[in-house]
């Protein structure tokens, strides 16, 4: 370890309890078969047949000792940036990004927190009770990275389960079906110290939870070596107006699926189309109508299908298939739908940067 890039001791690592082997099995399951088997192969494990095999093979290994947990939550954790996920845009502050650029104040300011130990080494966490850091990867001059990982509980509506029954006096009652389910929760801060750019990303949380109290309680979390809140959140309003403009010109960069204004006196208008594959700009007479109200509102949300570079050749566009985000413009969050690539959804990032301006 060089003294650019010092590392004071290991974390120790956590001793997995049954429900974390098990769930750590399931989570690295739920990939496609094709990361489950670059998984295996990088293991040096052979790997044929359905995902059932895969599993069997997977857990014969774990029993044998050719594969450990820790190593499941390490591949796990490599793919976790790239999965369904709400991604929030900063600007950095220059009288800050000048410090952490320069190894040696950040090596002080990690021991001075009592951090040392993250500093480009992994602790391999499955289901810690509370936000807990798993890892702080730095790159003198080029790059900083913390991730965090959580449990989160939640429940599942099963409908088909629901029953009616009656009271001892007959009176009816209804009863509604819930699962208890549990996630593993990964929020991964990214601090670019050249462009001094950052992003916080957050993967996806079950229906009606709020991404801005995992900002906040990130935030909370890493206050002692890093105040996020001195980062300036980029306002990506701008850019739901500016794509649906670029594919009412022809120039299209994604197709819009979907699009909310609102007026400055907090009015609401929604336009969508028929299906996703639909443009909200197929049918001319509302397309006029359409522009006439962009002319006069703010974009608040924006449902939009990124084209593949056949169809959208700009700026090195890497898309080899379209890639689906909700600009949740009131929110300033992007959310990526499903599993992207790593290099698309950097793409669809810096075009949303670029077009927030």
């Amino acid at each position: 370890m060089t003294s650019d890039n010092v590392s004071l001791g290991e974390p120790k690592p956590p001793v997995y309890t049954d429900e974390e082997c098990k769930m750590v099995v399931q989570y690295l399951m739920e990939l496609r078969t094709d990361r489950i088997r670059e998984f295996l192969a990088k293991r040096n494990i052979t790997s044929s047949g359905s995902r059932d095999k895969l599993r069997e093979l997977i857990e014969e290994h774990l029993e044998n000792g050719g594969l450990e947990y820790k190593d499941l939550v390490a591949f796990i954790d490599t793919v976790a940036p790239l999965g369904k996920q709400h991604t929030i845009l900063y600007d950095g502050p220059e009288t800050l990004v000048k410090k952490f650029r320069k190894a040696e104040e950040v090596n002080k300011i990690l021991k001075e927190s009592g951090l040392s130990k993250y500093l480009n080494a992994r602790l391999p966490l499955i289901l810690p009770e509370e936000l807990t850091i798993s890892s702080i990867d730095y790159k003198p001059g080029e790059e900083l990275k913390v991730c965090a990982v959580e449990r989160r509980e939640y429940t599942e509506r099963m409908k088909e389960y629901d029953k009616e029954d009656k009271t001892t006096d007959g009176e009816k009652i209804e009863l509604r079906a819930y699962i208890p389910m549990v996630a593993r929760g990964v929020t991964i801060f990214t601090w670019d110290l050249v462009a001094n750019t950052a992003m916080l990303q957050v993967s996806q949380l079950e229906s009606g939870s709020e991404y801005e109290e995992k900002e906040k309680k990130f935030a909370g979390l890493i206050n002692s070596f890093l105040d996020i809140t001195r980062f300036e959140k980029i306002d990506i309003k701008p850019a739901i107006k500016k794509l649906n403009v670029l594919e009412e010109k022809g120039k299209p960069e994604a197709r819009s699926h979907g699009i909310g204004y609102r007026s400055p006196g907090g009015m609401k208008c929604a336009f969508q189309s028929p299906t996703y594959r639909d443009s909200i700009l197929g049918e001319s007479g509302l397309s006029r109508a359409l522009c006439e109200i962009r002319e006069k509102t703010i974009g608040h949300i924006g449902n939009f299908y990124w084209l593949d570079a056949a169809k959208a050749p700009v700026d090195h566009n890497p898309l080899q298939d379209e890639v689906h985000t909700i600009i949740v413009g009131d929110k300033s969050r992007i959310n990526f739908t499903k599993h992207n690539r790593d290099e698309d959804i950097k793409h669809v990032i810096s075009r949303v940067r670029t077009l927030s301006k």
